[in-house]
């Protein structure tokens, strides 16, 4: 009975292998690409950069009076940014529909046609020196913009500024701002590191169900024949009772430098495959059982509405000066506030009445902890004003800093990241959250403290793993050929 279970083990390894090998290849080779080229995307401190500066003397319109033109009475968010060259309101409800009214006429904007689309790109910091942007048409979707970050802004006109770079950029066709940027050297290298690693052509990733699927089962199939693979070649390695010239291994050739290579990275190529497993957060193994804009929403204080609490944006605006890009409208709980954001990320923090501002949000904050958890206790606080191992800045994911940390002993061990410069809530982590991060930032792209904090020391190591995997699976598809020529 064993020795039949130990034939059906490596007739499965070795099949799995044939079948997988040439796609382990393309995953550590694609991987290394993606450590220095991310997948096209406008960052807020890109958008911010590229905005033109507001002007205080062209608003007409109160926030009042545009709530009014926007149609509803509650409002789940209310910035004022720059459209089309022109200042404007930008509501969004509780259920996630967004209106744009114009500041300095009223006008609520509509769909967005290729002339306004092609201003929106002249007027950004993006179409510079010799850009001369050009409408290359209207998509729903195509190979940079299939993330469903976007689907509230589609269809996206397509702008091509004709640079040097090949920069082309993507406006929203209902809210006419840029939404997305890329360049020939992201396209380029995106085909060979994001479009292969995560099988992403967009003609498959826009049926998200089938796509998900596929990836899961192919990482399971993966997870499996790595895992086969290591008992085999335990199976088959002699430390002490050595084969015939005091050969560790009984093969020769590939199928040597594969036996000896797969033992070498067993750990990282195992671990790095069940990681590659859990990105995709199969089988809901990863749902949380609460939602957390609801405890957001609560520690806020409800949805927006008293505009006459808030302070003049005209005034904020001035203090300020030329620098402003954004102004925000917030609150929390009685504190109604304004957070105006400048080109660089710079941020100030506006209240109605005397006294310091950044000492009333403190409070503020300080007060409203309670609510994100009503029934349970904080069991502790902290303020971070450095990057840890669970708060952390790395792969295009900008965070703020200093943050205030706090931590619940509810049924789901909340913790929570406030950032301080505006009262937002940054970041929730329950329990189950913090296992994904191990499970799936940590072992799959070495996102430890200890490395991504001393670059480029996290390169080195992921780069010559990676390297090392993609050798390892190269022996792999040389044995699996000739097994099938053979």
């Amino acid at each position: 009975m064993l020795k039949r279970a130990r034939r059906w083990l490596y007739l499965l390894h070795r099949w799995l292998g044939i079948a997988l090998c040439l796609w382990f290849v393309l995953l550590f080779a694609s991987g290394v690409i993606m450590m220095y080229v991310e997948y096209p995307e406008l960052t807020e401190d890109e958008r911010l950069r590229q905005l033109p500066a507001l002007d205080a003397e062209a608003l007409r319109l109160s926030p009042a009076q545009a709530a009014l033109r926007a149609g509803a009475t509650t409002y789940r968010s209310l910035t004022l940014t720059m459209v089309l060259g022109r200042p404007a309101y930008e509501f969004r409800t509780a259920a996630g529909e967004s209106t744009t009214v114009f500041a300095d006429d009223g006008r609520v904007l509509g769909a967005i046609s290729a002339e306004q689309a092609l201003l929106a790109a002249r007027v950004s910091g993006l179409a510079a020196g010799t850009a001369t942007p050009r409408h290359t048409g209207v998509v729903a979707v195509d190979q940079w913009t299939v993330s469903a970050v976007l689907n509230p802004d589609r269809p996206l006109h397509r702008i091509a500024l004709d640079d040097a770079a090949g920069t082309v950029l993507y406006v929203s066709g209902s809210r006419g701002r840029l939404v997305r940027d890329t360049n020939r050297r992201e396209r380029f290298w995106n085909w060979l590191g994001s479009t292969v690693h995560w099988l992403y052509p967009w003609q498959f990733r826009q049926h998200v169900g089938l796509w998900t699927d596929v990836l899961t089962w192919l990482s399971l199939a993966g997870v499996v024949s790595v895992a086969s693979g290591a008992v085999v070649g335990w199976w088959r390695l002699r430390l002490q009772r050595r084969y015939p010239g005091g050969r560790l291994t009984p093969f020769r050739g590939w199928q040597r430098w594969h036996h000896l290579l797969g033992l070498g990275c067993v750990v990282f190529v195992t671990t790095w495959s069940f990681s590659g497993l859990m990105s995709m957060l199969p089988w809901g193994l990863f749902d949380n059982a609460t939602a957390a804009e609801e405890q957001i929403l609560r520690y806020e204080g409800g949805l927006l509405e008293a505009w006459a609490d808030f302070p003049e944006p005209v005034a904020a605006l001035r203090a300020v000066g030329d620098g402003s890009r954004q102004v925000e409208w917030r609150r929390l709980g009685d504190l109604h506030y304004l957070v105006v954001s400048g080109a660089s990320g710079e941020r100030q923090v506006f209240v109605s009445g005397s006294g310091d501002a950044a000492t009333a949000l403190h409070a503020q904050i300080g007060q409203r902890l309670n609510t994100l958890q009503p029934t349970a206790a904080l069991t502790s606080q902290r303020l971070l004003s450095a990057y840890d191992s669970w708060y952390y800045s790395h792969h295009n994911r900008l965070r703020p800093l200093p943050v205030l940390e706090v931590r619940f002993d509810d049924a789901e061990r909340c913790w929570y990241y406030l950032d301080l410069g505006s009262g937002a809530v940054v970041q929730r982590l329950t329990a189950t959250d913090r296992w994904a991060r191990w499970l799936y930032n940590g072992l799959h792209s070495l996102d430890f403290a200890l490395l991504f904090q001393r670059r480029p020391l996290w390169d080195v190591v992921l780069v010559l793993l990676l390297l090392l995997g993609a050798a390892f699976s190269l022996t792999a598809v040389v044995i699996g050929w000739r097994r099938l020529v053979s």
